[in-house]
């Protein structure tokens, strides 16, 4: 199982028959095995984690998975659903921002991939928001709390400043996922990095993102 970080949020996860392209925004793609089916997500139209560019993707099995709010061909995707695409079984939550965020079984392994599903505790906002962004969001992983994930994809934006680890603190607390990755930091992955040197974050086995098109090699 290979893991290649492409930038904020994008990643591309190929496995032994599948690869897996999550929230492509930017950067290149050198190589798709031809010999692999391929999935490509897009949690949510926000440019930031969907690019009109996945379309022109040279392969000869491709497949598109969006959410809905995506205007464009593909397999569309809402909330609180499940879906089976071939030998996928997809299972999506509901964002506290726009769109999804996806549970993705394929070949024995479980990977979650947020979108924007965050605790997105922002200084000055209303506190009636805010209580909506809690409660969205622990409803949203407590549905999902009892999966064993293989890799986990988490938010952790430092523009959030002293909340910037809420959302992923409280993910990595009341579960115990394989491998976690940071993600949604543009191009701050020094800030992020320390960020997991600290409490309570430095508690977890989490992967540091050092710099756009990073690989893990993992079992």
């Amino acid at each position: 199982m290979k893991v290649t970080y492409l930038f904020n949020s994008g990643f591309v996860v190929e496995l032994e028959k599948h690869i897996l392209i999550f929230d492509y925004f930017k950067g290149a793609i050198d190589h798709l095995d031809p010999h692999k089916k391929v999935y490509v997500f897009s949690s949510h139209r926000h440019e930031d984690h969907y690019n009109p560019d996945i379309f022109n993707f040279k392969h000869p099995s491709i497949t598109y998975i969006l959410s809905d709010d995506i205007d464009h061909d593909g397999f569309k995707v809402k909330p609180h659903q499940t879906y089976h695409i071939d030998d996928l079984s997809i299972k999506t939550l509901l964002s506290t921002d726009e769109g999804v965020a996806f549970v993705v079984n394929v070949e024995n392994k479980t990977i979650y991939h947020a979108g924007d599903l965050n605790w997105w505790n922002w200084e000055g906002e209303p506190q009636d928001f805010l209580d909506d962004q809690e409660r969205i969001f622990k409803q949203e992983i407590n549905s999902i709390k009892d999966i064993h994930f293989d890799i986990m994809m988490i938010p952790l934006d430092i523009r959030l400043e002293n909340h910037a680890s809420d959302g992923m603190n409280y993910i990595l607390s009341h579960m115990k996922p394989h491998y976690v990755f940071p993600m949604h930091c543009f191009s701050h992955h020094k800030e992020m990095s320390q960020l997991l040197n600290l409490p309570p974050l430095n508690q977890y086995s989490i992967f540091k993102i050092e710099k756009r098109h990073q690989i893990w090699t993992l079992n």
